[in-house]
């Protein structure tokens, strides 16, 4: 699944990043730097197109933190 990341909000020692997936749909993710996966999320900034996101739990709009994620379109370009 694709996403554009949109915003990053660092809260203690949680970083939660929010992604527009779509026309009126997004999705969110948390991350810390103690956890195994930051080095998968610490790579993006805000403007990144990502793929290789895959849904925790799509109700709640919540992307698995341990998805493959990687760049589409750095936002630098």
């Amino acid at each position: 699944m694709k996403g554009k990341l949109i915003r990053i909000t660092p809260s203690g020692e949680f970083i939660t990043l929010l992604f527009k997936m779509g026309e009126k749909k997004y999705g969110r993710t948390y991350t810390g730097k103690r956890y195994r996966n930051y080095s998968i999320w610490n790579q993006f900034k805000i403007g990144d197109e990502v793929d290789g996101l895959r849904w925790k739990d799509e109700r709640r709009l919540l992307i698995d933190a341990d998805s493959l994620a990687y760049f589409i379109h750095d936002s630098l370009f």
